[in-house]
């Protein structure tokens, strides 16, 4: 799978399924460098029908957000009982949404706030969860970690935009820490992450490195995948860590500076397949290595 680029996705030219079962469409980075002209290519895990086109929301500012959305329900979990997310029927353990739009769930559903289906948890639930991200710092400094839908609170594919309608999941790991994020059903997002705090292209984008995930895809058969990329970084000559997500037996790895193993690098933006892609009825457990160097 791979959702990266240097700017926005304006329109879906196709999507091709893999192999795996998995779909995946992309947007690649347009030479243009002011936001006013996109170029899509093939690439994301949906599989968008052939006359489908989607127009896509410019974020209206690149301005900071007053205060970061840092945290989640855990926070006030002082048991073992299962954190239910936003919308949901605490007396199950996953929403069933009969009418999503392509784009996925942004946790929107029942009146809820964009991003609510991304939430932090204690170690002791997380089995509770279909759809659960490890991330541990193996490195040796602080890490700030940056989660977001890749469809922005506008509806735009602007996600991982740092704006003030987007409250993206913020946490900053020590070294040593090992934080728990789960996802709720047919979710597809980024989490990027960075020493000390995660920077942004001159457009707004989160760039350091991203973990990217797609999970329980509805108009996939369920499917997920899950990819380290480090495209948006690369384009726009910053510096890349080390990113590593292994599960079931795949592994996706980004060594600090940008060369990768089953992972999105530099001058591989028009491929597809990369990364994990897993079947369907699994309960997924990624183990994600923020600050990983081999």
């Amino acid at each position: 799978m791979q959702i990266t680029s240097l700017l926005v996705l304006a329109g879906v030219l196709g999507a091709s399924a893999m192999p795996s079962g998995h779909a995946h469409l992309h947007r690649a980075a347009h030479q243009q460098r002011d936001l006013k002209f996109y170029k899509a290519e093939k690439h994301f895990p949906i599989p968008i029908p052939s006359a489908t086109s989607s127009s896509v929301a410019i974020p209206s500012s690149t301005t900071a957000p007053a205060a970061a959305a840092t945290s989640s329900a855990a926070a006030t979990q002082d048991d073992d009982e299962y954190i239910p997310f936003c919308g949901e029927n605490k007396n199950t353990k996953r929403v069933t949404y009969a009418q999503i739009m392509y784009t996925g769930n942004t946790g929107t559903t029942n009146g809820c706030k964009w991003n609510s289906n991304l939430m932090t948890v204690p170690k002791s639930i997380a089995d509770k969860y279909n759809n659960r991200m490890f991330f541990t710092n193996v490195a040796n400094e602080p890490y700030q970690v940056v989660c977001g839908n890749k469809m922005g609170s506008d509806g735009g594919l602007n996600g991982m935009f740092k704006t003030p309608a987007n409250q993206q999941l913020v946490f900053t790991l020590a070294p040593g820490q090992t934080e728990v994020v789960v996802a709720d059903a047919n979710t597809q997002g980024v989490c990027a992450f960075a020493p000390e705090e995660v920077p942004t292209t001159q457009n707004g984008q989160f760039a350091g490195n991203w973990a990217e995930f797609d999970f329980e895809n509805s108009s996939n058969g369920g499917w997920s995948g899950a990819d380290c990329s480090s495209l948006v970084a690369q384009a726009a000559g910053m510096d890349v860590p080390g990113c590593q997500i292994c599960g079931h037996g795949t592994c996706s790895s980004i060594l600090p500076g940008g060369a990768g193993t089953n992972a999105y690098t530099k001058g591989m933006e028009a491929l597809d397949g990369i990364g994990l892609n897993l079947m369907a009825d699994l309960q997924i457990t990624l183990n994600i290595s923020v600050g990983f160097s081999g």
